[in-house]
């Protein structure tokens, strides 16, 4: 961007292009220490199951729109086709998303004159660093993608922010790319609304925010609810309902949203970067940063669950408007009087990064549990006894297993649970949270009953004891009278079904 004032790449002594490509063998040298994904592991289970004719709604119940499960189809059937796992497919189909995207943006900017060509190679690393790194364990989720897919559409709303007008086919590709962004999750949809809004202002025109790629994106988004109406009307009539009851009022605590760790990382960005620019942070193009960083801290917010992967692009974004910061203010300053300025800013831009990469890594690993499974039985059928995805994804991929429960975790009755104990309920609602627990509880016997786990892993809880609230119910006990305690790791309890040894 021609305002930040990147140093020319004829400066460097090294090849122009090398920080880039470190930048990638240093993401995929690091894919070989991350903790696989819960949400991608399930998404991929989903995708297999979806392939092979299971129904969503009916016989996989899913909390999100189907977009949720189509993203992760093309990796489970290109996989299929290669014979290679599909979580090696997502890896290589998001890097070359990541390229892709960052081609695009680069050409439009330069097309149009946000970004001269001695700022594209510096622009680029920073960029392709917080996308391919900072997600961390979190590669692949939603929002990853989301960023990945929103980045063309943000490089046209600079192009509109100066007032200049894109070509069709520019409009055309950005308007798409927005429509899937709002696609994969509706929330986003804020993102897109509040940087056109910041690029209107900048323009002083009306323009940006009723250009055309945005009514794309709004047709699309539009076409996509219509489509879930007719094709899975059971998740406005069923799911939906039941996600209001159970899962949507179950949220983390204002402490935990306020100090765990997102708001306080997203917060010291946002005061490094008016450290670092002053007023200019409110010009475009850098303006736009600061506003899609906001537009996405929406959906992070709204959603109140506190989870790492939620607030990825907010604070993404946040941090590459905090190094071309840095970069904008510090690399003309030789003079001894600014060498601790900048050295402070570089050491908590630095904390700041890297806290936010730990955040990223949050993770529950149950990747212990996988051998003692594989050694009770060759490709078991599974399910899990728990609230938490963690203990069954990726857990039943790494074990060779099939997952044989229409539920990903018994998250409706932990949301039962947990509404019950914040009190307050009225009996109509009181009456609707019991059914539901009852349906938890039938699905849960059924698909124990009728597939037959070789394997039941049961989470270890100090205030809530899974295996004593399976047998308090006749019917569920009857079924897990066939299950004994097979082993223990890690303090999680492994049950085998009598005779599934290899």
């Amino acid at each position: 961007m021609s305002q930040l004032a990147l140093p020319a790449a004829r400066r460097l002594a090294l090849p122009r292009w090398l920080p880039l490509v470190a930048v990638f063998v240093l993401a995929l040298a690091l894919r070989q220490f991350t903790i696989a994904n819960t949400d991608v592991s399930w998404g991929l289970t989903m995708a297999e199951k979806w392939l092979d004719g299971a129904r969503l709604y009916i016989d996989l119940i899913e909390v999100n729109p189907p977009a949720t499960v189509y993203l992760y189809v093309a990796p489970v059937a290109l996989g299929r086709v290669l014979g290679i796992a599909p979580e090696l497919v997502v890896t290589a189909l998001v890097f070359f998303a990541i390229a892709l995207s960052l081609w695009l943006s680069l050409r439009i900017m330069r097309t149009y004159g946000i970004v001269r060509v001695g700022e594209q190679w510096p622009l680029l690393t920073i960029v392709a660093t917080a996308l391919a790194i900072l997600p961390g364990q979190n590669l692949g989720e939603r929002e990853h993608v989301a960023l990945i897919l929103f980045l063309p559409w943000l490089s046209v709303a600079a192009v509109r922010a100066k007032g200049a007008v894109p070509d069709v086919a520019t409009m055309l590709i950005a308007g798409a790319a927005a429509g899937l962004v709002a696609i994969i999750k509706p929330h986003f949809a804020a993102a897109i609304v509040v940087t056109a809004a910041m690029a209107a202002w900048s323009a002083r025109s009306w323009r940006p925010l009723l250009a055309a790629e945005n009514w794309i994106a709004a047709a699309m988004l539009a076409a996509y609810a219509a489509f879930v109406a007719l094709v899975y009307p059971q998740f406005y009539t069923g799911m939906m309902p039941l996600l209001a009851d159970v899962y949507i009022p179950v949220h983390a605590s204002f402490t935990r949203l306020v100090l765990f760790f997102a708001t306080p990382l997203w917060i010291a960005s946002l005061v490094l970067i008016a450290i670092l620019k002053g007023r200019a942070a409110l010009r475009a193009p850098f303006s736009l940063l600061v506003a899609a960083s906001a537009g996405f801290s929406v959906s992070y917010y709204v959603q109140l669950k506190g989870w790492s992967y939620h607030s990825y692009p907010m604070l993404a974004l946040a941090l590459i408007a905090v190094a071309l910061a840095f970069i904008d203010r510090w690399h003309r300053s030789a003079d001894d009087g600014a060498r601790a300025a900048r050295l402070v800013t570089a050491i908590v831009g630095a904390l700041i990064a890297g806290t936010a990469y730990l955040w990223m890594n949050f993770a529950v690993d149950c990747s212990a549990l996988a051998a003692p499974i594989r050694a009770l039985k060759a490709h078991p059928k599974m399910l899990a006894l728990t609230a938490d995805l963690a203990y069954g994804h990726p857990l039943v991929r790494q074990a060779g297993g099939t997952w044989v429960s229409r539920v990903s975790a018994e998250w409706i009755t932990a949301g039962v649970q947990a509404r019950r104990f914040k009190g307050g309920l009225d009996a109509t609602t009181d009456a609707r949270l019991e059914a539901d627990a009852r349906r938890d509880r039938v699905m849960l016997t059924e698909d124990i009953a009728r597939n037959r786990p070789d394997v039941i892993v049961v989470q270890p809880l100090p205030d809530f004891d899974w295996l004593a609230w399976a047998r308090s119910d006749p019917a569920l006990a009857a079924e897990m009278a066939a299950y004994r305690p097979y082993a223990t790791v890690d303090g999680v309890l492994i049950l085998a079904r009598a005779g599934a040894e290899n």
